[in-house]
């Protein structure tokens, strides 16, 4: 069910709730008005039932004809008013109870006209002032047991209401607990995980398996990651061939030596093969192979820098991850005049990376180190632990001629680049800047014009075994 057909089932069931709730106290406010407005009357004739018990009492005492006349009167009145009421009399009591009244109401009318218009008649003053007394009951009865009715109503009201109050903030709770599940769970998790994709790590969003809008975007959001991380993937050999098509001409250079000296060896032994002994002869087979052993270090150092290779991280210590680095442009900062230097620790440096992405990262540097002194320089790279010791960094400082400070915000980005057309990709430092972030690392820049530029990378330090049980995460996503 979509979040949209569950906010609109929820409230619709909320709506038809309150409508019924609201339904039955309008009910029961006009019952109970209803009620109030019928006793109020049954009471008016209560109170003539009264006024006709009085009447009787002082004719009985006096028996003139004033008080006569005034109980008669009063009888012919309320059994006018017993006719005029009889709707609500039965609305109260029902039919039954009705004719009973009227019965007796109307026995006691005969014998008390009989008792006025004859004294002789023999009517029994005890026995009309039973049948009074019966009469004054029945109305005082009807107003007791309505009165008990309307209170019975108000109770079962006011149950009804505090009810519905639990029952509305018990639903409101589940509403609650659902929309925080739901919904905002759901979300924050992606809230996470696109913060997560922003600094580089690649990490699908588990645990949403819901069939609603929320579960499509989740799906969607891992579609994107993994065609994110495929693309990057894709940039980062990119940018790794660009930097191998930098190093091709040192590299051939550098393997030119050990080859020349493989012919000059070849050549020489030509010549004097007749003239050597045993152990000459191998003494030069040995030097072809030493040439050889060199030869094969360079194309070795070239192939595991270019080959792509599961994305696995191990324990490496960093000092010699950049000196096999600085080997690899060895050559040619001998051939555009770049000196350099390595500063670092006596004690090891054991950070857990893959080593094949942090080479192309310093590569990368060392190589636009290079371009950046085309009149030659210094490259100095300087290796201390942080302040709070819980990263490496390695500062690679040149004395080239620096980049623009309106160039300087932009040097990350991808495809972004200085050169002139054919001469670069403008993916080196944006691979970088990824290979470091997905490492839980981070890359900063300064820079002054024609004083050289100084590039700090930041690697987290592996933490000892103590630490967390030996483990560390692997962040290369």
């Amino acid at each position: 069910m979509t979040i949209r057909n569950k906010l609109l089932l929820t409230m619709t069931l909320f709506l038809a709730f309150v409508t019924v709730n609201g339904f039955a106290y309008y009910r029961s406010l006009v019952t109970i008005r209803n009620r109030l407005t019928l006793v109020e009357s049954i009471d008016d004739l209560g109170v003539a039932i009264s006024d006709i018990r009085r009447a009787e009492k002082n004719y009985l005492l006096y028996q003139d004809k004033i008080s006569a006349r005034d109980w008669i009167a009063q009888i012919e009145l309320t059994s006018e008013g017993i006719k005029n009421k009889s709707a609500e009399l039965t609305e109260l009591e029902g039919e039954t109870y009705y004719r009973k009244l009227t019965d007796d109401f109307s026995a006691y009318a005969t014998m008390s006209r009989e008792l006025v218009s004859s004294k002789d008649s023999g009517i029994n003053a005890g026995r009309i002032r039973a049948q009074g007394q019966k009469v004054y009951n029945y109305s005082r009865g009807i107003i007791s047991a309505e009165r008990v009715r309307i209170d019975k109503i108000i109770k079962t009201s006011k149950r009804i209401f505090f009810i519905s109050i639990l029952i509305i903030i018990f639903s409101w709770l589940a509403g609650v607990v659902i929309i925080a599940r739901d919904i905002v769970a759901p979300l924050t998790k992606i809230g996470r995980a696109t913060k997560q994709v922003s600094e580089g790590n690649y990490i699908p969003i588990a645990g949403i398996h819901s069939h609603d809008e929320t579960g499509k975007l989740a799906e969607a959001f891992n579609h994107m990651v993994r065609q994110i991380e495929k693309h990057q993937d894709e940039l980062v050999q990119a940018g790794k061939l660009a930097s191998l098509g930098t190093l091709t001409s040192g590299v051939a250079h550098e393997l030119n030596n050990p080859l020349n000296n493989i012919s000059m060896i070849a050549q020489t032994y030509q010549e004097l093969y007749d003239s050597l002994d045993k152990k000459e002869r191998i003494d030069f087979m040995s030097q072809i192979d030493a040439q050889c052993e060199r030869a094969r270090e360079i194309v070795d150092n070239l192939l595991n820098f270019s080959r792509v290779r599961p994305k696995t991280h191990a324990s490496a210590d960093i000092g010699t991850v950049i000196k096999e680095s600085l080997k690899l442009v060895e050559n040619q900062f001998a051939v555009s005049g770049v000196e350099y230097k390595l500063s670092m620790p006596a004690e090891s440096l054991t950070v857990h990376i893959n080593a094949n992405r942090i080479k192309q990262v310093l590569i990368n540097l060392f190589t636009n180190a290079v371009k950046a002194m085309p009149k030659g320089g210094w490259l100095l790279v300087d290796v201390a632990l942080s302040d709070d010791s819980r990263y490496v960094n390695i500062t690679v400082t040149d004395t080239g001629v620096g980049i623009p400070p309106d160039v300087l915000p932009y040097i990350f980005d991808p495809f972004f680049t200085t050169s002139e057309v054919g001469r670069g990709t403008g993916l080196g430092l944006s691979v970088s800047y990824g290979i470091l972030k997905r490492h839980g690392g981070t890359i900063t820049v300064k820079s002054e014009l024609d004083k050289g530029s100084v590039f700090t990378v930041a690697l987290p330090v592996m933490e000892k075994e103590g630490d967390d049980g030996g483990q560390s995460k692997d962040t290369d996503r």
